[in-house]
């Protein structure tokens, strides 16, 4: 049991109160402050847990160390586990620790899980910590992604890897799906031009080009024009070579 956990008990037991037997709709009532309270007091107990987590991280200068720390942490208090009660009680408000975790997740590369939070923060419009000056939770995400999938690329990785890359790039467009780019157009064209790449790496060469040519629709300049001309030469002037290897670099 996570220390933030036990707070929270004995918060709860402390609430407790021995009553007369109420009324149906008393109890209702009873019920639903009760929940409230409930809801108000972990909030709190979690939100002084990660406050006191990101004082700790700033006694760290090694990269390496607060990665560690971070994923520790994210363990120990059982954040993720807030997060899940979180979602299925269908709560919303401004939550600091929904917003650290994801930067977390995110910092420690555990793009799934990451994903999986993406639609909440939207659908919420959860602010990013002041920090960041982006206030754009895509755009936050993409950029760091595609520095990943960048190096997937120019560092000659395993084809799992670049396969399981791929695969996490169409889980953030699945996510963002119904993302209005408008002012983000750059961290748009980032997102399907990488995506483009990766495709063709694994000859997946109708994903590239649809990819390909929603990238130029959300930025003309999102450079992956060539590489889309390439592919369709290949599809329609020499189906014969589809399987043949392209660049990925232009």
């Amino acid at each position: 049991m996570s220390l933030v956990q036990r707070a929270l008990n004995k918060a709860k037991t402390n609430s407790e109160v021995p009553k007369s037997k109420p009324k149906q709709a008393q109890v209702q009532e009873q019920s639903k402050a009760q929940n409230n309270i409930d809801t108000q007091t972990e909030y709190a107990l979690f939100k002084a847990a990660m406050t006191s987590d990101l004082a700790q991280l700033k006694t760290f200068s090694d990269i390496s160390d607060k990665a560690d720390y971070k994923a520790k942490a994210i363990e120990k208090n059982d954040y993720l586990g807030f997060l899940t009660q979180y979602r299925l009680r269908g709560d919303n408000y401004p939550n600091m620790v929904l917003a650290w975790v994801f930067v977390w997740l995110v910092d420690l590369k555990r793009w799934n899980q990451a994903i999986e939070l993406l639609p909440l923060l939207i659908e919420q419009k959860q602010p990013l910590p002041t920090v960041f000056s982006t206030k754009h939770w895509p755009t936050f995400l993409i950029d760091q992604l595609y520095d990943d999938a960048n190096y997937y690329l120019q560092n000659s990785c395993t084809k799992n890897d670049l396969a399981n890359m791929a695969f996490t790039l169409q889980q953030v467009i699945h996510a963002t799906r119904h993302q209005n780019w408008e002012g983000s157009e750059i961290a748009g064209g980032k997102l399907y031009a990488i995506a483009t790449k990766l495709e063709a790496t694994q000859h997946n060469y109708g994903n590239a080009v649809r990819f390909g040519k929603i990238a130029q629709q959300i930025n003309e300049k999102a450079g992956v024009k060539t590489l889309i001309e390439k592919i369709e030469k290949k599809y329609l002037c020499n189906s014969s070579n589809a399987s043949g290897q392209l660049s990925v670099t232009s």
